[in-house]
């Protein structure tokens, strides 16, 4: 048995002749050139990939890699879990993807004698971790799921003994993408927050090694490089472990193309940490190497456009899945969308509450509830339902004041509430109630969570996962 990290948040698995590859992101950039693999994924780690499995955790685009799975055969089967609705199997369709297996919360799936994997699922939005048994060793694939209280009680009661545990470390979320005009010392975001969330996780699991894992990329595009400084490496999750004085469990740095086997336990390439002791340097020379790609990408954004017509169509039938209640929390409230697309500048105000969209010649400066992003991405995310993905991108500022920033990050859970298909957006279905009286620990958690904010007590994730 082996297991080999291939990328940001790739894995590969292998007994035998049977092999399973996770969430492959290999080639190429994701989120508007806005992501890349850190360190770069070599060719010769590509070339001869060919998998028996190809298991997905959710639809992120760092995960469900559209350029990537084009790579493998239409035929090699596609494993994901089975939520509320089955876009998932939809968008592999879209990709020439039929043999599409969906396992339900908790569902076991045998890919051979002694290889057996288990998904879990959590998160409204749908994320899933896989735990793998192979040939008397557990790992456990966390990947971005942040698994607390019941739903985790739930992995760890059927798993009690984990060998390998892996799990994100840095953000993939937009809220440092919010700027408080009105508050410049506001606190968006809790960068310490993350590498105090991935020790306790992988301490509550008790498992022997833990692998820092689906963080491992980096930002090149222009309006994102600087954010770099925000991305928690591997070594950083090691020196917060040391600075605490934790041993249980192991840290293990693996990045691109070091292994674990049965036969020859760790192979760490020592020069992988290269890449994280002159990180700049190394990031600069990146950046360098894909310029070709960045400018051709900076031309196409360029001369990208939007009309009105365009807005109003997107907005009549985004509004119209709105609920009543959405749209009055609205009123007096519209949003402005300013839209860069090199030197042109266009700004289009949408009043969700009255159903207008018209364009300013320019914002309101007192009391802005702004969404600033590329006239490319906009479009794009309006013609084929991606709002949900520009905060992950980090390719967007939010401008509010302290009074509209709930207002702006009601819609962007209005926007995933209607992408990802969840009511009251998306529709009841005999699907909806089975998956989540399979998941009901994960009910139970949130209406603790609901009494905890009502009471003021303090909540964290940190919290709940010790719980």
């Amino acid at each position: 048995m082996e297991f080999k990290i291939l990328s940001h948040a790739g894995l590969a698995v292998s007994s035998g002749d049977v092999s399973l590859v996770f969430d492959p992101w290999l080639v190429g950039s994701c989120y508007w050139r806005s992501w890349w693999n850190y360190p770069p994924v070599p060719d010769d780690l590509v070339s001869g990939l060919k998998p028996s499995f190809i298991c997905l955790s959710h639809i992120h685009w760092d995960h469900f890699h559209g350029p990537t799975l084009r790579m493998f055969s239409r035929d090699t089967p596609v494993i994901v879990p089975r939520g509320h609705a089955d876009k998932m199997k939809r968008d592999l369709a879209f990709n020439g993807f039929k043999n599409v297996v969906e396992l339900r919360h908790g569902q076991a799936f045998d890919l051979a004698p002694g290889f057996r994997i288990t998904s879990y699922q959590f998160f409204p939005y749908l994320d899933s971790a896989i735990m793998i048994e192979c040939e008397g060793k557990t790992l456990l694939n966390a990947n971005d799921a942040k698994f607390m209280a019941g739903p985790l009680r739930q992995i760890l009661r059927r798993h009690p003994s984990i060998d390998f545990v892996f799990r994100s470390h840095s953000s993939a979320n937009g809220r440092m993408c919010y700027e408080v005009v009105d508050d410049r010392s506001a606190v968006v975001d809790d960068d310490s927050a993350y590498l105090a969330s991935f020790a306790a996780f992988v301490r509550r699991t008790n498992a022997r090694y833990a692998i820092p894992f689906a963080s491992n990329h980096c930002f090149l595009h222009k309006e994102v490089f600087s954010l770099n400084a925000t991305i928690k490496t591997p070594q950083m999750v090691e020196k917060y472990f040391d600075a605490r004085g934790i041993s249980e469990p192991e840290v293990k740095v693996m990045v691109t193309g070091d292994s674990w086997s049965s036969e020859r336990g760790f192979q760490i390439d020592p020069q992988g940490r290269e890449f994280f002791d002159d990180r700049q340097l190394h990031l600069q020379s990146y950046r360098e190497r894909m310029a070709p790609v960045l400018e051709k990408f900076y031309a196409e954004e360029a001369s990208a456009r939007v009309s009105l017509a365009e807005v109003e169509a997107y907005f009549r039938k985004f509004r119209a899945a709105m609920p009543l209640g959405a749209r009055w929390y609205f009123r007096g409230y519209p949003i402005a969308f300013v839209l860069e697309a090199g030197e042109s500048r266009t700004i289009f105000e949408v009043d969700l509450f009255r159903g207008h969209v018209r364009e300013l010649s320019a914002t309101n400066s007192t009391e802005p509830l702004e969404l600033h992003t590329s006239t490319f991405i906009f479009k794009q995310a309006m013609d084929v339902d991606l709002f949900a993905l520009i905060p992950i991108s980090k390719r967007v500022r939010f401008r509010v004041t302290r009074r509209t920033k709930g207002r702006m990050e009601f819609l962007n859970h209005l926007w995933c509430l209607y992408e990802y298909e969840v009511p009251p957006t998306g529709k009841l279905t005999f699907r909806f109630f089975e998956t989540w009286l399979l998941r009901w620990r994960e009910v139970f958690l949130y209406m603790r969570i609901a009494k905890d904010i009502a009471l003021g007590i303090k909540v964290s994730e940190q919290k709940y996962i010790e719980s």
